[in-house]
């Protein structure tokens, strides 16, 4: 591959961070509408729901590292990611459609099946995308302030994403369902939203470039080969991290429009609440691009952690007859936590992915990034399946009115919310301690990581620093 300079141009960041409107987009568009969907339209008890989309991500754990190595070992003109962005691109618009079908008059045994199809054909698709453009995120350049200004971007535009495909779809489908029926509104507004994150995914393929240089040898599949990263410490912190903060986030948008309608009672304002929360997270996306330029991203974890425990335990607290302003005040306060500590993980990623590089003497970019969106599927998936069974075992019945539910039903709402911000974000906490990576250290990296791809000696200090930050980062690996 010819030589690319590192400098990005200010319309390829735009296009590279477009890609992550699908990114956040997309978790957030089925998080809010696919289980309710499952639950309200198709009528399929909740622990059925759950543990249907938690035995699709099987299909994943399987998926995920042949698309990883496929990509690490793809050689083309326009590089190793961008064929997979646009086998995506080409797919995901009518694999969500699919999602969607109106089959409520089919048999529940009828219904499962096809809903785990369905969402088989989904994750295929999504996975062409995930996985190299997580990797592109590493290998758009080898400039540390370049690669932290493009992810910062994709990180900004995957909130606005959030937001946009937290109120629109709903409101999307609200106006049109007198019109077409609640079955045929889903499958409009997957149709409306299938089109764009089509569209967005192939405007990165044709958009982006790839500065790493492609390494000469390619790779056979095998396990081990999936999971070397883990071998690298400062990858298996940032995998801690990374999946318990998820999997909080994922809890909390899953259960969010049952919490609305029978914990709140304000069914009507699930949308605008989460998007109080949204927009919140949205605003603090600048303060934290500021904020890494002075202090360590793992230390800014860290003070983002309790902000977003502190506002999770006030929203489980919410009472129906307190003032409606106090949800949008807990909900906003609960989105600066979330920015930063969804934020920094991605951030670190390619931090990390020179780490290896410098262990295991290769760039397999794929490898990493396929162990985080299967983590990213798996912790969704654990989320959503953890909402199905504790509403079933707490008595939901979905056959019940809009305050229909009983009190052990509501007690299961608000114990979810306080479990996963106790425990899961204490754990994510508890690992930002143990990873010590911070700018002079990746500058450090990348040096040696220069002098390597260039043929020339490292110098004795060099050398000395590269030694002492073996222990922390790297460990045992070689």
């Amino acid at each position: 591959m010819r030589v690319i300079s590192d400098i990005i141009p200010k319309k390829e960041k735009f296009f590279f961070a477009l890609g992550d409107f699908y990114g956040g987009g997309a978790g957030m568009f089925l998080s809010i509408l696919h289980f309710r969907f499952l639950i309200d339209v198709l009528l399929i008890p909740p622990a059925v729901a759950g543990s249907v989309v938690l035995f699709t991500r099987i299909w994943d754990a399987f998926l995920d590292p042949f698309i990883g190595v496929l990509s690490d070992n793809t050689r083309t003109r326009w590089g190793r990611r961008i064929p997979g962005i646009f086998i995506g691109g080409c797919a995901i618009g009518v694999a969500l459609v699919l999602l969607f079908l109106p089959v409520a008059a089919w048999s529940l045994p009828a219904k499962v099946v096809y809903v785990v199809i369905s969402w088989m054909i989904f994750a295929t698709a999504a996975t062409f995308f995930s996985i190299n453009y997580a990797s592109l995120s590493g290998e758009i350049s080898n400039d540390y302030k370049e690669r932290n200004t493009a992810n910062t971007l994709r990180l900004a535009i995957s909130q606005i994403a959030t937001l946009i495909c937290a109120t629109v779809p709903l409101l999307l489908r609200d106006a049109i369902k007198p019109m077409v029926g609640e079955m045929n509104a889903y499958v409009i507004v997957a149709a409306v939203f299938g089109l764009i994150f089509s569209v967005v995914v192939l405007l990165v393929a044709f958009n982006t470039k790839e500065r790493v240089p492609m390494p000469t040898t390619k790779r056979v599949f095998s396990w081990k080969v999936f999971l070397e990263p883990a071998r690298i410490r400062a990858f298996r912190i940032l995998i801690i991290m990374y999946t318990f903060a998820f999997l909080t986030l994922d809890i909390v948008v899953t259960l969010f429009q049952h919490f609305m309608q029978y914990v709140a009672h304000r069914p009507a304002e699930a949308s605008f609440v989460l998007g109080a929360l949204i927009i919140t997270q949205i605003l603090t996306v600048p303060v934290v691009y500021m904020l890494i330029k002075r202090y360590s991203k793992p230390l800014i974890f860290r003070v983002s952690v309790p902000i977003w425990i502190i506002g999770a335990l006030a929203l489980s607290m919410y009472s129906a007859d307190w003032s409606p302003i106090l949800i949008y005040v807990f909900a906003s306060f609960t989105g600066i936590g979330v920015c930063a500590v969804i934020m920094v993980p991605w951030l670190m990623f390619p931090d990390v992915v020179d780490v290896s590089e410098l262990a295991l003497k290769r760039r397999d970019t794929g490898a990493f990034s396929g162990i985080m969106v299967l983590l990213r599927q798996i912790s969704a998936a654990v989320g959503i399946a953890a909402v199905g069974w504790v509403m079933q075992l707490t008595g939901f019945d979905v056959e019940l009115g809009t305050y229909g539910q009983p009190a052990s039903a509501i007690l299961g709402f608000r114990s979810l919310v306080v479990v996963s911000a106790a425990i899961f974000l204490g754990i994510a906490f508890w690992a930002s301690f143990k990873i010590k990576l911070d700018e002079k250290r990746v500058e450090t990296i990348k040096q040696a990581l220069m002098c390597r791809r260039e043929g020339k000696t490292m110098d004795t200090e060099l050398e000395k620093a590269i030694e002492d930050l073996t222990p922390d980062l790297i460990g045992g690996a070689k």
